[in-house]
């Protein structure tokens, strides 16, 4: 058995752009002074909260306070986009390859992301993902990529291979502080790990993961 764990934004949905308009917007309306960096590598650890901690040490703001503001603020957010605009589709291949590996036998499912469990499961279930039976991980269980990654895959059954499916460089990072396989998808990670597919309906993924018998 192969255990498989997926990132959500940019891997299994496609909803980077107005996830992090809305996460900028939350996080200026509770710090008004604080200006948010363009992109979350340039942040210590890229998760919801972890971004938040490293920003509230720099503003002097209060860490606990300032999570819990700025998580519900944010949710109201993506809430607000889901319901009026509607735009949070799966990317190119993610619901046929999700389910089929939930139905195969021959392997573990997880998800762990560096947002929310909030958000996550919104734009999840909007997207038309089952997650029923699938452990999630989110930054609401640690602030760091590898501990949300390790507290998902102690939820999954032990297998001889763990593999991590994303699109970030923190990604790869994380997989490789692991010792985890790791598949990179989209052009972000492009030329820069050993496995990369251009999206999730890439026949390159049946070797990689084991799915032509």
């Amino acid at each position: 058995m192969t255990c498989v764990i997926f990132d959500v934004d940019g891997t299994l949905v496609d909803s980077s752009s107005f996830d992090d308009r809305c996460y900028h917007a939350a996080v200026r309306e509770v710090i008004r002074e604080y200006e948010t960096r363009p992109d979350w590598g340039h942040y210590e650890h890229a998760t919801d909260t972890g971004i938040l901690i490293e920003i509230c040490r720099e503003h002097g703001a209060s860490i606990v306070e300032t999570i819990v503001r700025v998580r519900d603020r944010f949710g109201e957010l993506v809430a607000a986009h889901l319901k009026h605009s509607g735009r949070c589709p799966p990317t190119r291949g993610a619901l046929a390859l999700f389910d089929a590996l939930k139905a195969g036998g021959v392997h573990a499912v997880g998800v762990a992301t560096g947002g929310w469990g909030h958000t996550a499961a919104m734009k999840l279930e909007h997207a038309g993902f089952d997650l029923h039976g699938v452990p999630v991980a989110t930054a609401d269980h640690h602030h760091t990529r590898a501990g949300i990654m390790r507290h998902c895959r102690g939820r999954l059954p032990e297998t001889t291979r763990t593999v991590y499916i994303g699109d970030g460089e923190w990604d790869l990072d994380a997989s490789t502080s692991l010792g985890w396989e790791f598949i990179g998808v989209g052009a972000r990670l492009r030329g820069r790990c050993a496995t990369w597919v251009p999206h999730l309906s890439s026949p390159l993924l049946g070797p990689a993961l084991a799915l032509e018998r």
